[in-house]
């Protein structure tokens, strides 16, 4: 078989460039830092390698969210701090204004302070969070939440939480709707609250109460009257009937027991006209119990019987004030509660990621000492190949014929 000249000089050609897409492909590889280019290189490494860049990008997804979370979350715990301390200045200054020694202008200077405490809370309720969200307006976080009018705070946002997703079958919500937090304080004593006729003459007061005996407490709605000079009268207003006992003498300051019950009531009432409540307790939002405070202390008092209301409107307000206290360490408790958890998940996943990116680093980056002899050798057999085609270059019939 004879080879031609044309022949040999492809095969030397095709031997070069072979060798040039090795050694091309040698130092991609050490550019990239990556054994493998492309799935033919290693289709079973490949599929693998897929999946697991799959599973890294899920959870570097959840660790952003955990991140969102946290800064959310960090925010309004922050702001909460901002609402107690708030609350607990203008329990303060509740509590001086109930000083029997205070002047009426005295109060109005408290209740001018109260007032301006009032707009900062409100302005706490609308704060915004770094993405220009409103923190407190639940899935409607474009508006502010909270808006005044003459009715008082009224919430325009909703009751949704918004939940990401922080690990593979873990949600967590990333704030609190402001109904929950602002809109939904128990008034009176958390089980009842009581009341008084404003048309009361008499300077008689009643306490916020407190449960005797829970298994007897029926929820019903009641009236204390005074029928008579040193006599008292409970009636339960939701049957329409004469709590049993009743009506029984009245001491002043004793305890009045009655349906698991006991309220107190001081002062003298006036007989046949004045009125006491006693109701279930129901949600207040914060906002009223501290205007309520405000007004009660801008009050001029014109006789001794609107001196009583004011004292019972402060007082009234500081037992609120105290629930609403304990009502936004729980949420703060609540908050503390789920950053532990979302910190706790980001350990978990950054524990799989270093797992992932270490089995994944096996399968797909270089060894550059393997590497680098390899291109060695590559570098060695290309200067070969050229050289074998220069000598074959000069191979001819007519270089030997004189």
């Amino acid at each position: 078989m004879r080879v031609s000249t044309r022949q040999f000089q492809q095969i030397a050609i095709d031997g070069i460039l072979d060798r040039q897409r090795e050694l091309s492909r040698t130092q991609q590889q050490m550019v990239t830092g990556k054994r493998i280019l492309t799935p033919a290189d290693d289709p079973v490494a490949a599929t693998r390698i897929h999946s697991f860049r799959e599973s890294i990008d899920i959870l570097e997804q959840y660790q952003a969210n955990a991140a969102q979370v946290k800064n959310r979350l960090g925010l309004e715990e922050s702001t909460l701090k901002g609402v107690v301390d708030t609350i607990q200045r203008v329990r303060e200054l509740a509590v001086a204004g109930a000083s029997g020694a205070l002047s009426g202008a005295g109060r109005q200077s408290i209740a001018k302070e109260v007032y301006t405490r009032l707009e900062a809370l409100l302005g706490l309720a609308n704060t915004m969070d770094a993405n220009g969200e409103y923190l407190f307006g639940g899935n409607r976080s474009g508006a502010p939440p909270f808006t005044e009018s003459g009715a008082g705070v009224r919430y325009l946002g909703d009751d949704g939480r918004r939940r990401l997703q922080i690990g593979p079958d873990f949600s967590v919500p990333n704030s609190d709707p402001g109904s929950d937090v602002f809109m939904r304080i128990r008034n009176g004593n958390g089980v009842f609250v009581t009341g008084y006729d404003p048309a009361n003459v008499g300077t008689a007061s009643i306490d916020g109460g407190r449960v005797e005996d829970i298994a007897a407490y029926t929820g019903h709605e009641y009236t204390i009257t005074f029928p008579a000079a040193g006599q008292v009268l409970v009636t339960n207003d939701t049957l329409g009937t004469t709590v049993a006992g009743f009506p029984q003498g009245y001491v002043d300051g004793q305890e009045i027991l009655f349906d698991g019950m006991a309220v107190t009531i001081s002062g003298t009432p006036a007989p046949g006209s004045d009125s006491f409540t006693v109701k279930p307790s129901s949600s207040q939002d914060i906002f009223a119990t501290v205007r309520r405070l405000a007004d009660a202390l801008d009050q001029t008092p014109a006789s001794p019987a609107d001196e009583t209301r004011i004292q019972m409107e402060i007082s009234s307000s500081i037992r609120e004030l105290d629930n609403a206290l304990d009502h936004f360490l729980n949420v703060s408790a609540s908050i503390g509660s789920r950053l532990n958890s979302v910190e706790g998940q980001e350990y978990m996943n950054e524990d799989t990621l270093l797992n992932l990116r270490q089995v994944l680093s096996s399968l797909e980056d270089l060894d550059y000492a393997e590497a680098v002899g390899r291109l060695n050798l590559q570098m060695t057999g290309m200067e070969a190949a050229q050289q074998v085609y220069l000598k074959a270059q000069g191979l001819s019939l007519f270089n030997f014929m004189r």
